[in-house]
Formats: structure tokens, sequence, C-alpha cells
């Protein structure tokens, strides 16, 4: 005879718990196969999300305004370079205006909303001085008119941007003693500071740079460029293109402080070479005549701008407010 619990159930109410165990088990698990689910979703969305905004809308956009920056530098210079007694920001401007309905055009065909916009408001006034081939071929590095070797090209300048030189290697001392070297002294904390750059020839065509300032002396061989001259870049840093880490310009003369101390830049032996330059500065005192004629001249510039641009797209729409100063060493 068998005895029964009084509670009943025996091994049916155990196979019922192990299912209940199973049952809630494999809930669980439901549970968390879905959670990690929505978590890897999440990641990959904020992948693709991401992804798509840089490549297919920011990209473009970055792309643009570096195109409209190297554009405009472009025909800031040539304005510069073509200025006679006009209003050289009035002529930018009107250049800028026709720059900015065609490319607004053209991005117009790929469903982009496009707009550059010049401040006026924003203009900083400078000088060009320039001086560049005459009819008898390259003239030396002398005073307009007076023929000085020693002069000072601008004086009470605190900026200086796109100074560039090209030199005749042939016309170059192979000596630093008498050489055509580029200077730029000012006072700085009260302490008189001096930098400047000397250049001098090789017998095989090529340049040397010898760059002195505060804390010594640093010079560089350069092969010439294709034509045989060579060019120095002094606010780039650069020599034929080629980087020249020790040609940091007018170091702790032109500083970053405000207001900017005052500085002059000198030429120095300026009969010891031949070949062309130019330069922006922001102010000028004494230095070259305002006459297209002279040798070199000066012209009133635009030292600085700042420009509006905006890139629409369906992805993303793009402002920016660009600082156009081309060949400032620290634009």
């Amino acid at each position: 005879m068998s005895i029964s619990s009084p509670l009943g159930g025996g091994d049916a109410d155990r196979d019922e718990d192990r299912a209940q165990i199973i049952l809630i088990t494999g809930l669980t698990l439901a549970v968390l196969f879905v959670a990690v689910v929505l978590l890897l979703n999440t990641v990959i969305y904020t992948e693709n999300l991401a992804t798509r905004g840089a490549d297919a809308g920011g990209a473009e956009a970055i792309e643009f305004r570096d195109g409209v920056t190297e554009d405009l530098a472009g025909i800031l210079h040539r304005e510069h370079r073509n200025a006679s007694d006009g209003d050289v920001f009035t002529e930018f401007n009107a250049s800028a205006e026709t720059y900015a309905e065609t490319v607004a055009d053209l991005r117009a065909r790929d469903g982009v909303i496009a707009d550059v916009r010049v401040r006026g408001s924003t203009v900083e006034d400078g000088y060009f001085i320039a001086q560049n081939e005459t009819e008898s071929g390259l003239r030396n590095m002398t005073a307009p008119d007076s023929n000085a070797a020693d002069w000072t090209v601008a004086g009470n300048a605190t900026r200086t941007r796109n100074f560039r030189m090209a030199v005749d290697p042939t016309s170059l001392p192979e000596s630093t003693s008498g050489a055509f070297t580029v200077v730029a002294d000012g006072t700085t904390g009260g302490t008189n500071e001096t930098w400047s750059a000397t250049l001098t020839g090789e017998a095989d065509g090529n340049l040397t740079v010898t760059v002195e300032n505060a804390t010594g002396t640093t010079n560089e061989t350069f092969a010439p460029r294709p034509d045989g001259n060579h060019t120095v870049d002094f606010t780039a840093g650069t020599v034929n293109g080629e980087p020249f880490d020790a040609l940091f310009w007018a170091e702790a003369v032109q500083t970053e402080s405000e207001p900017h101390p005052p500085y002059n830049i000198r030429y120095e032996n300026g009969d010891a070479a031949e070949g062309t330059y130019h330069l922006v500065v922001d102010n000028r005192d004494g230095g070259a005549d305002a006459d297209h004629s002279s040798r070199p001249y000066v012209t009133e510039a635009v030292y600085r701008v700042k420009v509006e641009i905006g890139h629409r797209t369906p992805e993303l729409t793009y402002r920016d407010v660009i600082r156009l100063a081309p060949g400032e060493r620290d634009a």
C-alpha cells in the first residue's frame, strides 16, 4: 500500500518547478539579447551619422572654405599689383562680388546653396610695397631714386605679410661681409630686438641664407629653382618652396602681444643683390614712393579683411568667417 504526500504533487510538482525555472531563464536571456541588439544598433547608427557628417557634408564644406580662402587671397594680391591711384578695397570688393556670383551659380548646379560676402566694416588698411623688373631687367635692392645701399623700407610697422623676394644668385657675393641683408628691428618690452637674414651666393649657383637673432646664428644652403633664381618667402619661412625653420619672420620683434610694438624693416648693402620683391605692411614711415614709375613703389593696400561664407546642402548647413590676411606668418 502506498502512502500519498499530504501536500500532493510529488514528481509532477518537481517537473513543474523545473519548467518554470527554464521559462524564467529563457525570458531573462531574451531580454538581455534585446538589450545587446539595441546597444549595437545605437553604436552603429552613431558611427554612420558621424561618418556621413564628416564625409558627405563636413569635408565638402571645409574644401569649399579652403578654396574660397585661396581664391580670394589671389584676387587680393592681383588687385594690389594692379593698383594705381584707385581704391584697392573697392576694386577688391567688386572682384569678390563677381567671384561670389560665379561660385554660387556653379554650386547651385550640384544642389548647394553657397554664399560669399566681404565684411567691409572689418577692413584694416595697409601698404603694398613692391619692386618688379624694369625694361632693362632686374634692379638692385637700393632705395628708390637715391640709390642708397642702406635704407628703411617701412618704418613703424607692427605686422607684415606676403613678404617674398626673388634674387639672381650671380649678383650675390660669396662672403657675408658686405652682403645684402634684410633687417627687422624694434623695441619689445623695453628691450631692443633685432632680426636679420643675410643672402650670399655660391660658385655653383646655390644660395646661403644666414639668420641672426637674439638666440644665435643659423645658416642653410639651397639649390636654385629651374630658372636659376632663388625665391625667399620671409613670412612663410621657405626658400625655393623648402621650409627653413630658422627663417621665422622677425622672431622676438614682431610679437603676438597687443598692441603690437612697432618695428622698422631695413635693407643693408642693397647694392649687393639684384631681384624683385613685394610685401604688405600695416603701417609705414618713409620708404618707397607712391609712384608706379619708381622702383620700388608703394600703394595703399588692404592688410586684412573678414569674409563670411555659407555652404548649405540637404545634409549640412555650414557657416564661417574667414580672416583674410594672405602670407601672414600666423594667419
